[in-house]
């Protein structure tokens, strides 16, 4: 029953999530006069979502606060093709989320693609559940059911250190992955990963 709630619930985000294009041209709409139920329907969201959208295209909200920049440059038409056709390949549909990909990888930044983020979160998952096991055994050595060395103790206290910092690290890395794309996968994934456990 679970699964189906899950499946159910993705068909709809992914039929809801609009690339910049998309967005672009729904506010163009809303300009010249269309209504927001029209719209609505026409982009398959919600009238909450339509709102949030023009909202957003005005820079009335938070989403809007860094500054971006319309850029164009001249390159062979195949090349472009090419590069969409692999952007397409992991996942990313808009070619301005594909530039944008591409512009951030070669600052250095991680990328992570939309096809991998069911993996990543599934791995994230697993090392917070592994710094839930490492603290049960911390409390066990506290409360004097499991002996351990001062050095095994110290040895132990790292790896939670470790484990902590990793897991806030690669959490950020998909939550900031997920705001970017557009995705509201946060709260899902976590109740995911609870109903796994």
């Amino acid at each position: 029953m679970y699964a189906h709630y899950v499946s159910g619930v993705l068909r709809r985000m992914k039929r809801s999530r609009l690339t910049v294009e998309q967005r672009q041209e729904l506010a163009r709409r809303h300009a010249v006069g269309e209504d927001v139920n029209t719209l609505s329907k026409a982009y398959q969201v919600t009238i909450r979502q339509v709102y949030r959208v023009l909202a957003d295209e005005k820079g009335d909200t938070r989403g809007r606060a860094r500054v971006s920049k319309s850029v164009s440059f001249r390159a062979p038409t195949g090349e472009i093709d090419a590069f969409l056709a692999s952007a397409r390949g992991v996942g990313i549909t808009g070619s301005s989320q594909a530039f944008r990909a591409l512009v951030r990888m070669a600052l250095g930044l991680f990328e992570l693609f939309p096809n991998q983020l069911e993996d990543f979160n599934r791995s994230v998952w697993l090392i917070g559940k592994e710094g839930q096991l490492l603290n049960q055994l911390a409390k066990s050595v506290h409360k004097g059911k499991l002996r351990l060395t001062d050095e095994d103790r110290i040895l132990l206290s790292k790896c939670i250190d470790v484990n902590k910092r990793l897991y806030d690290e690669l959490r950020d890395i998909l939550d900031e992955a997920k705001t970017r794309r557009g995705y509201a996968l946060s709260q899902l994934s976590r109740a995911k990963g609870q109903g796994d456990g």
